[in-house]
C-alpha cells in the first residue's frame, strides 16, 4: 500500500534536502488522474492509495504531486533542482494549464511571522525597460548571515536604489516544540528546499500557498461582470480595474509597451499597444492561459482590466516580474489587494484559507 507515510519515508531516505516545486493547475472539470495522465504519460506514473498523491517517474528518479490542495500541486522530490526544474519547465512552457507560482517581493520578504533570515539574495534586471544611465539598471545582491535582510532594507532606503531592491529567494531556520525545526529556502517562482522536520516544511509550503492563493483570489474578485436586470432589458456592472502606481516614471512609454507585450519570457504577453500622448492601451493576450485582459498605462500608473474567468495568476506573474524588472516598490490602488501583496507580519498568519479545489 502506497500512502503519503510511503511519501515520508522515500524522502527521508535520500541524503539531501527536500525539494518542493509548487505549480498552479487548472483542472476544473477534470479528473485528478486524466490531468496527471494528460500532462506525464500513461507509463510514467502510478497512482497511490491517497486519491491526491500520485508518483511520477523521471530518467533520474521520481516525485510525488499532491493534489490536496485543489488548484495548487506540491511536488515533493528528493531529486536535485537541477535536475527537476528542467523537466517541470518543458511542463509549464508547452501547456496552457500550467503555471509557475509568482510569488511577490513581499511574500519572500515577509515569509513567516518574526522568523529572522540567514540568506537573502535580490535580482533586479532592468534593461528592457530603464535607459542606460539609470543607476540600478542591474542589481544583484547575495547575503548570509543572522539578519541579513536588514542590510537590503537598509540599501532601499537610498534613493538611488530603492526601486530594485525586490527579494528573489530568502532562507529561513523555524523551531517550533510542536513541529520541530527546519532549515527553509523558498524563492520567487515557489521552489522550496528544506533539511529538517519534513511535517513542517509541509506546514511551512501550505501556508505560503494559502497567502499566495489569497492575492490571486483578490484580483479576480475585481474580473468585471455584466448581469442582467428584470425582464425588460438593462444590465448590471460588478468589479473594478485593478490599479497600480509606480514609484518611479517610465522613461519611454513606447518602449516600455513594446518591451512588455513582446510575446518574450517571463511576462509572456502579447498584444499591440496604441500610445496616445502619456497613455497606453492595448487589447493583451496572456499566452500562457489564451485569455485576453486589457491595459492602459501611463507614466505613473498601469489599469488591468480582467473578464469573468480571467485567471488571477496573470497578475501575480505580471506584479512579480515587473517588481524585479522596473519598480520593487510598486503599490495596488485598492488597500486590501496592496496588504495582501505586502504580508507583513501583521497579516501573515491571520491570511483567509480558502477552501479546496477552489
Amino acid at each position: 500500500m502506497t500512502t503519503r507515510a510511503t511519501m515520508v519515508e522515500r524522502l527521508l531516505e535520500a541524503s539531501g534536502p527536500t525539494r518542493t516545486v509548487v505549480l498552479e493547475a487548472h483542472c476544473e472539470g477534470s479528473d485528478p488522474e486524466a490531468k496527471i495522465h494528460s500532462i506525464f504519460g500513461e507509463n510514467n506514473y502510478i497512482a497511490t492509495d491517497d486519491a491526491f498523491l500520485f508518483r511520477v517517474f523521471v530518467d533520474d528518479g521520481d516525485f510525488w504531486v499532491d493534489q490536496l490542495g485543489g488548484r495548487f500541486w506540491s511536488i515533493h522530490t528528493s531529486l536535485p533542482m537541477r535536475k527537476i526544474s528542467p523537466y517541470l519547465h518543458e511542463k509549464v512552457e508547452r501547456r496552457r494549464d500550467l503555471d509557475w507560482m509568482w510569488l511577490p517581493s513581499g511574500h519572500l520578504e515577509n515569509v513567516w511571522p518574526s522568523a529572522v533570515s540567514n540568506r537573502v539574495r535580490t535580482k533586479f534586471h532592468g534593461k528592457d525597460f530603464l535607459t542606460e544611465d539609470d543607476p540600478a539598471q542591474d542589481l544583484t545582491i547575495n547575503l548570509s548571515g543572522r539578519g541579513a535582510e536588514r542590510l537590503l532594507r537598509h540599501i532601499s532606503h537610498d534613493e538611488k536604489y530603492r526601486s530594485a531592491v525586490s527579494f528573489d529567494s530568502v532562507q529561513v531556520t523555524l523551531s517550533n516544540p510542536e513541529l520541530g525545526r527546519v532549515n527553509e529556502g523558498v524563492d520567487r517562482m515557489g521552489r522550496f528546499a528544506a533539511s529538517g522536520d519534513l511535517p513542517y516544511h509541509f506546514q511551512f509550503v501550505d501556508t505560503v500557498i494559502q497567502r499566495y492563493h489569497y492575492f490571486v483570489r483578490l484580483c479576480e474578485g475585481r474580473s468585471l461582470t455584466w448581469s442582467s436586470v428584470g425582464d425588460e432589458g438593462g444590465s448590471r456592472f460588478e468589479g473594478s480595474p485593478i490599479a497600480i502606481r509606480f514609484s518611479r516614471q517610465i522613461p519611454n512609454l513606447e518602449h516600455f509597451v513594446t518591451s512588455l507585450f513582446a510575446s518574450r519570457q517571463p511576462f509572456r504577453l502579447w498584444g499591440i499597444p496604441e500610445v496616445s500622448g502619456d497613455v497606453a492601451t492595448v487589447e493583451a493576450v496572456d499566452l500562457h492561459v489564451g485569455q485576453t485582459l486589457r491595459l492602459e498605462i501611463g507614466l505613473r500608473w498601469m489599469r488591468v482590466y480582467l473578464d469573468k474567468g480571467t485567471c488571477g495568476n496573470t497578475i501575480a506573474r505580471l506584479v512579480s516580474n515587473l517588481q524585479h524588472r522596473f519598480d520593487s516598490q510598486l503599490k495596488f490602488v485598492d488597500p486590501q489587494i496592496q496588504a495582501a501583496l505586502e504580508l507583513d507580519d501583521s497579516q501573515a498568519m491571520h491570511t483567509e484559507r480558502i477552501p479546496l479545489g477552489s
